[in-house]
């Protein structure tokens, strides 16, 4: 192929920003890759030609990520700040619970030792037997449930 048909085909390059040089720029691509595919032997061009079909068909991108702008990213580090403040939230709770629990539990066993003591020994070591099964459970419980939490 000439220079004068080369440049035929590539239009003239006077404005750099139009159309047909984004054109031009795909022709001399195409140019350049049929010269190269002259020179090579049949199996290897095959070969280049099945590879550069495979480029042309690849993997598409997803169409949601090319609809993605700041704004969206902005609403997802929301979303995800909201989060962070929620299970802060959930965990303080949480403890405050816990805070309540005990103290109930230390206020009913102060009770049964001062009343029950001087009144009934039988009846407060039977307590005592079922406050230590229950606080056995409770930390069972507590420990298959940090157990299992510590895997995720």
């Amino acid at each position: 192929m000439t220079e004068e048909e080369k440049k035929k085909l590539m239009g003239s390059e006077e404005d750099p920003n139009s159309e047909k040089a984004e054109e031009n720029d795909d022709v001399s691509d195409v140019l350049k890759e049929s010269e190269f595919l002259k020179k090579l032997p049949p199996e290897a061009k095959k070969v280049v030609e099945i590879g550069m079909s495979m480029q042309r068909f690849g993997p598409m991108s997803n169409p949601l990520a090319d609809k993605l702008t700041e704004g969206h990213i902005d609403k997802i580090l929301d979303i995800s700040s909201k989060d962070d403040e929620r299970a802060f939230e959930d965990a303080k709770e949480s403890r405050k619970y816990v805070l309540i629990y005990v103290v109930i539990f230390v206020a009913l066993f102060i009770f049964l030792t001062i009343f029950l003591v001087n009144a009934d020994k039988e009846l407060y070591k039977e307590a005592l037997k079922l406050f230590a099964v229950f606080l056995g459970g409770f930390g069972g419980g507590y420990g298959v449930k940090s157990y299992i939490d510590r895997d995720k």
